[in-house]
C-alpha cells in the first residue's frame, strides 16, 4: 500500500508539473566562506575594480561575519591611486550545478554610483555552458534585470503570459528574447532579458529589509525567477520550499525546442560587485570617464556598496 501511495503521488506531480525538492546545501554564517573561492583576476566586464584574494579580503575587512550574517564589501575608505580599481570581492562556488532550486536571502545589496552588483550562475566554458543572471542592475536602478546569455540557437517565445516581468528591448526597440550573446538587433551581450517593476532592486529593496531571490531550474523545461520583498516572502521558503505555490514568477525562460537544455551546464554560483565597466559605465551620466572619476576619487560614496547575506540554499529535485 505504501508503494502504491507513493506511485499515485508521483503520478500526480508529473501530471501537474510539480517538482519535489530535497535540501542539498546551505551557504551561511561562518561556514559560508568554505563553499567559495575568491576570483582575483582582471574583471571580464572591464570594470574599474580590483578583485582581491581571500587573505586580502579578510585583512581589509571586505569579508566577514556580522551578527551571524555574511557581509561582503567594497573598499569605501581609500581613493584609487593605481590602474587596478576599487578593491572588491568576487566569489565562485566550489560546487557546480546542472539544475535545482536556488534561494538567496539577503538583507542588503550593494548600491552607489557606478556600482554593478550581481548574483548569477555561469559556466567556465562560457558561452557554451551558458549563464543565468538572477540579481543584476547598475547605478541607481530600481528594477531587477534577469537574463540568459548563451551560444547560438537559444530563442525565447515572446509571450509574457507565464510571468509577471517585461522583456527588455534592444536598440531597435524590439524585444530582447534571443539569448545568443552576439544576437543581432540587441545590445552587446544583452541576451534574453526580463525586468521586474520598480522596487525590487537597489535602495528601495534594501530599505524594506531586503528579501529573497529564488531561481528554479528544470534542465529540460524552464528557468523561473521570483523576487520577494521581505514582507512578501512565502512561509514555506524557510524549510520546505514549494515553488508551485508562489504564483507567477517575474521571469520564465522556456527550455525546449527553441533552446535546448545543453545550453546550460556545470554552473558555478557567482556573487560579485564591480564598478563602471561595459554596462554601468555606459549607463552612467557622462559615460565611462565620469563613472571612473567618481569611483577613483570619492570613497565615501561607496559606504553602502556591500552585501549582507542571511543564507544561500540549494535544493535538488
Amino acid at each position: 500500500m505504501k508503494h502504491l501511495c507513493l506511485q499515485v503521488i508521483l503520478a500526480f506531480c508529473i501530471i501537474a508539473g510539480i517538482t519535489a525538492y530535497k535540501h542539498q546545501k546551505t551557504y551561511e554564517g561562518d561556514k559560508f566562506i568554505d563553499g567559495f573561492w575568491f576570483w582575483d583576476k582582471p574583471d571580464p566586464t572591464h570594470g574599474l575594480v580590483n578583485y582581491v584574494n581571500k587573505e586580502n579580503a579578510q585583512n581589509m575587512k571586505l569579508f566577514g561575519i556580522e551578527n551571524g550574517k555574511v557581509r561582503i564589501s567594497a573598499d569605501s575608505s581609500n581613493k584609487v591611486t593605481d590602474d587596478k580599481g576599487r578593491a572588491s570581492v568576487r566569489l565562485h562556488s566550489n560546487d557546480k550545478y546542472n539544475q535545482g532550486l536556488f534561494i538567496f536571502d539577503i538583507e542588503h545589496m550593494p548600491t552607489g554610483p557606478g556600482t554593478w552588483p550581481a548574483f548569477w550562475l555561469s559556466s567556465k566554458d562560457w558561452p557554451n555552458g551558458g549563464e543565468i543572471d538572477i540579481l543584476e542592475g547598475v547605478n541607481d536602478q530600481k528594477y531587477n534585470n534577469m537574463a540568459l546569455h548563451t551560444k547560438e540557437n537559444c530563442v525565447m517565445p515572446e509571450s509574457t503570459d507565464p510571468f509577471k516581468g517585461q522583456w527588455a528591448k534592444g536598440p531597435d526597440g524590439k524585444l530582447s528574447n534571443d539569448c545568443f550573446h552576439k544576437a543581432g538587433g540587441q545590445f552587446p551581450n544583452q541576451g534574453c532579458s526580463i525586468t521586474t517593476e520598480e522596487g525590487f532592486f537597489g535602495p528601495d529593496f534594501n530599505n524594506g529589509g531586503g528579501g529573497v531571490f529564488a531561481m528554479e531550474w528544470n534542465r529540460d523545461s524552464f528557468i523561473k525567477i521570483w523576487v520577494f520583498k521581505r514582507s512578501e516572502v512565502p512561509g514555506d521558503l524557510k524549510d520546505n520550499p514549494q515553488p508551485q505555490n508562489w504564483g507567477k514568477p517575474w521571469a520564465h525562460f522556456t527550455i525546449g525546442e527553441q533552446c535546448s537544455g545543453d545550453h546550460f551546464a556545470d554552473q558555478e554560483i557567482i556573487i560579485n560587485l564591480t564598478f563602471c565597466g561595459d554596462w554601468a559605465g555606459d549607463a552612467f551620466p557622462g559615460k565611462k570617464p565620469a563613472c571612473e572619476d567618481k569611483v577613483r576619487n570619492d570613497p565615501e560614496a561607496y559606504k553602502d556598496a556591500f552585501w549582507l547575506i542571511n543564507s544561500l540554499k540549494v535544493y535538488s529535485p
